[in-house]
């Protein structure tokens, strides 16, 4: 059935991926972002916001939101961070959500983060998890969570919650390209004794599940995404070497001293992201029918082809 979509934050790189996806499953989409973005597709139809914030008027006749809009990480005074955060990811979803809510949406699914369960866990990470992250991002995302559950209760929007872990693909920020540079240079990486798994998900799975949580009744409540995109940081490295064409350099070098090294420089935060594990048990969205397009080996493939020039 062909619906209506609005999709916030839609400028961004998952946002981007989202608009394809739901463009591919012939929706309609209405696209909201500070710019336009450049689309193939005749289905979507950009509305450009200052605020990036839609108001009810704009939602009319919608049948589903998802909001992507929010801020990610950045550095910056971690007071002015709360701020910052508080503004752009819990305040921003709460009034978009309201707005969905008095324009008679049937469907919101807002794009938390796995961050809400803290930076790294032994043991595989559910929608149960305690919630424990202390940066202002995940914080503002912990709220929005909460408030958006209650502000929803009693209304007939159903309200999906999606928390991805790291997100990959060709094209995408963070660590994953900061990785894949640091290999193709053939930079020697301390990185030979680190071990635990750590999920990733790739940006057209994600796509796809968000868009399956939009389109389907009934998909409601938090679920934690994957799609078997399940690394040992040494295996992930040997894998990129391999796709790039490019020697693999790993160096054994004890995890305790690297990560104290790595506290000291003011970036442990970051170099707890890529070597402690923090797998996911994604059974719950599979319970309820959707399963990825792409497989985890063909989804890795896939994006270091786009690296290996």
């Amino acid at each position: 059935m062909t619906m209506r979509v609005a999709v916030t934050g839609a400028s961004g790189y998952i946002g981007l991926a989202l608009l394809r996806c739901l463009a591919s499953r012939g929706h309609q989409v209405l696209a909201f972002g500070r710019r336009e973005m450049t689309t193939d597709d005749s289905a979507v139809r950009w509305c450009i916001k200052a605020d990036g914030r839609p108001n009810r008027a704009d939602l009319q006749n919608c049948d589903a939101v998802v909001h992507l809009a929010g801020r990610a990480h950045t550095r910056v005074a971690l007071q002015d961070g709360v701020d910052l955060f508080d503004d752009a990811n819990r305040k921003l979803a709460c009034a978009t959500a309201a707005a969905a809510r008095d324009a008679g949406v049937a469907r919101f699914v807002q794009v938390s983060t796995l961050g809400v369960h803290g930076n790294w866990s032994a043991q595989p990470v559910n929608e149960t998890s305690p919630l424990i992250g202390d940066t202002p991002y995940a914080l503002s995302k912990i709220a929005a969570e909460q408030e958006l559950a209650e502000q929803l209760s009693n209304s007939a929007t159903a309200l999906a919650i999606v928390r991805p872990p790291m997100v990959y693909g060709a094209g995408c920020p963070g660590n994953f390209p900061r990785l894949v540079k640091l290999v193709k240079r053939g930079i020697p990486l301390p990185f030979g004794s680190v071990t635990g798994i750590r999920s990733f998900v790739h940006v057209d799975n994600l796509a796809s599940m968000l868009a399956y949580c939009a389109e389907t009744p009934n998909v409601d409540g938090v679920f934690v995404a994957g799609d078997g995109s399940d690394f040992e940081l040494p295996s992930l490295i040997r894998a990129i070497a391999a796709g790039v064409h490019a020697p693999s350099r790993l160096v054994p070098f004890p995890p305790g001293l690297l990560r104290l090294a790595a506290k000291v420089a003011g970036r442990q935060r970051e170099i707890d992201s890529l070597t402690r594990p923090m797998p996911v048990d994604w059974s719950k969205i599979r319970a309820v029918g959707w399963m990825p397009a792409l497989n985890a080996a063909n989804a890795l493939a896939g994006t270091l082809e786009s690296y290996d020039h």
